[in-house]
């Protein structure tokens, strides 16, 4: 009898192991000592709370080890978005919070063994690029379905990490353009292709925006931009040959940012597959077709009843995350 019982204790003793193996363990919680955090508060422990501030989407504008003025901005921000006591100190219940937040992320997901993490080329351009545009865009952030879904768009392009390929992105991580925008749409409850050639009858045609070329120069200006509103679909010409025969590329509208009209889309260079243009002097206004809408004029006012999913995260990721995928529920305004 004892050695059976010694037996069943060996064997439940291994498939404990086993079952640790084999379920992935959430984030770790970060400690940021027992003391309250305030405005002036120095150390390592600021510098953590730094690190998970801006992970979770909370610009701290540099990890330097002080609770500066930034910083202590960035921790009010968090405390509004979590239904906290706005005051900028980081105690009990403000540590609890981000904690929580933290273990929202998805800390492990699985990467191809061919997988590389994003280059510093690809890094320093989109701080250079996307960033002051995205950084922008939540400032102006007015709750809206439509910007709400270019929110989406932005959370894929950061942490996404999906690579650009002919497949369909939730089983293998790659996508191209028409997929990312019906991949964007369809988290909000709109089926709508992810053929690009069938984009011409999607939604309805946004009359009065084209792109006219400069008189005496080679570039393009975008006309009808005040006629335009976030989340609508810009189409444009396939460009292998024979090329001007069916729709190659699809893009979706931002809004006016910076000044500038911005669409976010697949192009190169970026650490995911996705990154935002803003001039349309060039490809981008010489092969635009039309703008296509697909947004009801409700989707447009600021407050309305938005019934969201997702976002999707593939099977197999095809760019190393590196940093914390983080869901939306857990970021300042979804993205």
């Amino acid at each position: 009898m004892l050695t059976l019982r010694c037996k069943q204790l060996l064997f439940m003793g291994i498939l404990a192991l086993l079952m640790v193996a084999i379920i992935p363990l959430p984030a770790q919680a970060s400690d940021y000592g027992t003391q309250d955090l305030t405005l002036g508060s120095r150390g390592s422990a600021v510098s953590q709370l730094q690190e998970d501030l801006t992970g979770l989407g909370f610009d701290t504008h540099g990890i330097d080890g002080w609770l500066g003025p930034k910083t202590n901005d960035a921790v009010k921000n968090f405390q509004k978005s979590q239904g906290l006591k706005v005051d900028g100190i980081v105690g009990p219940k403000t540590k609890a919070a981000l904690n929580a937040a933290l273990i929202g992320i998805v800390s492990s997901p699985k990467v191809s063994a061919v997988a590389k993490v994003p280059t510093a080329a690809s890094i320093s351009q989109y701080n250079i690029h996307e960033k002051p545009v995205v950084d922008s865009f939540r400032a102006n952030f007015d709750g809206s379905l439509a910007e709400t879904l270019v929110g989406r768009a932005i959370w894929y392009m950061e942490y996404g990490f999906m690579k650009y390929g002919h497949t369909k992105y939730p089983t293998t991580g790659y996508i191209d353009c028409s997929n990312f925008v019906s991949l964007v749409y369809k988290d909000f409850g709109y089926s709508i292709t992810s053929a690009a050639p069938n984009y011409g009858s999607v939604g309805v045609k946004v009359e009065g925006v084209y792109a006219e070329k400069i008189s005496g120069t080679s570039k393009y200006t975008l006309v009808g931009i005040d006629k335009l509103q976030p989340g609508d679909i810009f189409t444009y010409w396939n460009s292998d040959a024979p090329a001007r025969t069916h729709i190659g590329h699809v893009a979706i509208y931002m809004g006016v940012i910076n000044g500038k009209p911005c669409i976010i889309n697949t192009c190169s260079g970026r650490p995911t597959a996705i990154g935002i243009i803003n001039s349309f002097a060039y490809w981008y206004g010489s092969s635009l077709i039309e703008v296509r809408r697909v947004l009801p004029s409700s989707a447009f006012v600021a407050g309305a009843k938005i019934n969201a999913s997702g976002p999707v995260i593939p099977a197999l990721y095809q760019i190393k995350p590196d940093k914390p995928i983080i869901l939306p529920k857990s970021l300042l305004t979804g993205f």
